[in-house]
């Protein structure tokens, strides 16, 4: 990603909070349901099959998923007490509703989506703090499936450029532009410029979070 200097390391600061805060929930929802996981491994091999030798081998997979569950938790999960593990884990299960579920087959599915969930938000979090006012601007323009050119979309740079002068002296349209191609909001396609599907659901996402989207520059 290229950015100014100081939104660099505000974003690096922001890596560090995350890079502990959102694998441990993700974490703590898997292992809610590393037993039934273990449990429906179990009852695959022996439906449909009567060979002991494919049950010792699926048990073997059940071991090796113990051990990369046993070492996350050393990494991660390790440095907490367990009072704040817990707190977590009811969490979890407060926003997920696996509990209201029947089957493990639905609770892994539930979680899953509750994963993806997690690391969407993770993701436009990240985008959101280091985005500008005049980007936003960009994508809401692209929204309107209006057609446009590296150039027509210039004048937002320029309005943001005359709100802070000396800041945009050294952080060119080049670098402005290709921070929304990096974070894969925008394409450009014969020199049309529009908006990609995670551009999109960015947007959405800002509305749904009520973000504020007047933000600087």
């Amino acid at each position: 990603m290229n950015a100014p200097e100081n939104i660099v390391q505000t974003f690096n600061v922001m890596e560090l909070i995350s890079s502990i805060k959102w694998p441990l929930l993700v974490l703590i929802a898997f292992l809610l349901l590393l037993k039934p996981i273990k449990n429906l491994i179990n009852r695959i091999t022996k439906v449909g099959y009567g060979d002991k030798t494919l049950e010792a081998t699926q048990q073997a997979v059940v071991t090796k998923v113990e051990e990369q569950a046993k070492s996350k938790i050393d990494r991660i999960v390790g440095i907490f007490r367990p009072e704040t593990i817990e707190t977590f884990r009811n969490f979890v299960e407060d926003e997920s509703e696996i509990t209201n579920l029947k089957t493990e087959s639905e609770k892994i599915d539930r979680l899953m989506n509750y994963s993806c969930i997690i690391y969407i938000m993770k993701n436009f979090d990240t985008i959101y703090n280091s985005i500008f006012g005049s980007q936003i601007r960009i994508l809401e323009k692209l929204n309107t499936l209006t057609p446009s050119t590296r150039e027509s979309l210039k004048k937002f740079y320029e309005i943001a450029k005359k709100s802070n002068s000396p800041f945009f002296d050294n952080y060119s349209y080049e670098k402005y532009l290709e921070f929304l191609f990096d974070f894969t909001l925008i394409r450009e396609d014969s020199d049309a410029i529009s908006l990609t599907i995670l551009g999109i659901d960015f947007l959405k996402y800002l509305t749904e979070s009520n973000k504020d989207v007047n933000k600087p520059y």
